[in-house]
């Protein structure tokens, strides 16, 4: 029997959750499901998907956009087979939900993020997504409900925990760069939005005091936000301007990536980072805090293959820091470690995850 199944997703244009979702919905067609994947905004689509998947996108703009998209969503539920929708982020299964009346599908939510997170700076269908899917507990509506950690898992009630389950995010490992053999370049990485709960200027900050004792080191943070201009002022008080640059998104994250001597997140809040897990997938040498929900100490062994470091914490930051570029056979030995997750979150392994829960 051909399993089928409809992901929803905002956007395939940024973001974590969309990310994810590209690849799980590429894993369950590559595996044989018959999947469709509705993107519900016109954004053009960075993230690619499997030629075996069918896209549909709905292209509506203006103020009864949001109106237009659900009753097309409704539409496709209606005349599909699949039995059973996935979507992401709480907005999109208010949506979801909305066009589920009256047709009865089988609901598979996840919830990607920090449920305990205040989340200030988003948008404002985003905090209504919020409110009413985690404040209001219209996830228990939900026939099941997938969790990255069992940290954000316990947030919820009783009653959503028994129709739940733990699935970490997925490696596109055919796609992933293999470890980098060569001399490391004296580079910093760090990635996402700039945002309150990325902490980046505690990583700015960190980076000027390690860089009293490794001045030819740079940092390079990728992504874009609200606090773009906050961290560049911060730079610029440092006297930091030639060593720390801010390029914007990176098209292709991880060969950027791949090369660096070091990863670092200084995330307060984090479900599991994409970037952190294709990091450690190349082997390049992690930093990352201990911070909710877990995602971090799920995957990063301090001295196996990473180092983990309590949130806020500038000290053991700097001294992660140091430590990997002080001590080579430290940072090959967290490199070797690093890349068995490769095999452990293979996307194909992910995949049959969520087709089983079909």
């Amino acid at each position: 029997m051909i399993r089928s199944v409809i992901f929803v997703t905002g956007s395939l244009a940024d973001g974590g959750a969309e990310k994810v979702m590209s690849i799980l919905a590429s894993g369950c067609a590559e595996l044989g499901a018959d999947v469709t994947l509705v993107v519900l905004r016109s954004k053009k689509i960075v993230y690619p998907v499997s030629e075996k998947v069918k896209v549909i996108q709905f292209m509506d703009k203006g103020k009864l956009a949001t109106a237009k998209r659900i009753k097309k969503l409704h539409q496709v539920m209606k005349e599909s087979a699949s039995e059973v929708v996935i979507p992401f982020l709480p907005i999109i299964s208010l949506y979801t939900l909305i066009a589920n009346i009256g047709l009865g599908k089988k609901l598979i939510m996840s919830e990607r993020a920090d449920p305990r997170a205040k989340f200030n700076n988003l948008p404002w269908k985003d905090k209504i997504g919020n409110f009413f899917m985690r404040k209001c507990g219209l996830y228990s509506l939900a026939d099941w409900t997938v969790f990255q950690t069992p940290d954000a898992q316990s947030y919820y009630s009783e009653k959503i925990q028994k129709k739940s389950s733990i699935i970490p995010n997925p490696l596109d490992t055919a796609k992933l760069p293999g470890m980098y053999e060569g001399e490391r370049e004296k580079r910093i990485v760090a990635a996402g939005r700039f945002s309150e709960e990325k902490n980046f200027a505690l990583l700015i900050d960190g980076f000027a005091a390690f860089h009293e004792r490794f001045p030819e080191y740079t940092l390079t943070i990728y992504g874009e936000g609200a606090l773009r201009r906050n961290y560049e002022m911060q730079i610029q008080e440092l006297g930091l301007e030639e060593y720390v640059k801010l390029p914007g998104f990176a098209s292709d994250l991880p060969e950027e990536i791949n090369k660096a001597a070091m990863y670092v997140s200084t995330s307060n809040h984090e479900g599991i980072s994409n970037s952190m897990l294709e990091a450690l997938g190349m082997g390049v040498p992690t930093i990352v805090t201990d911070c909710p929900v877990g995602g971090a100490k799920m995957f990063v062994h301090t001295g196996d293959n990473g180092i983990l470091i309590p949130m806020n914490d500038k000290k053991q930051l700097v001294e992660a820091m140091n430590e990997i570029v002080a001590n080579g056979n430290y940072a090959r030995r967290i490199s070797l470690g690093a890349v068995k997750i490769r095999k452990q979150l293979d996307m194909s392994e992910i995949s049959k995850q969520w087709l089983n829960l079909i």
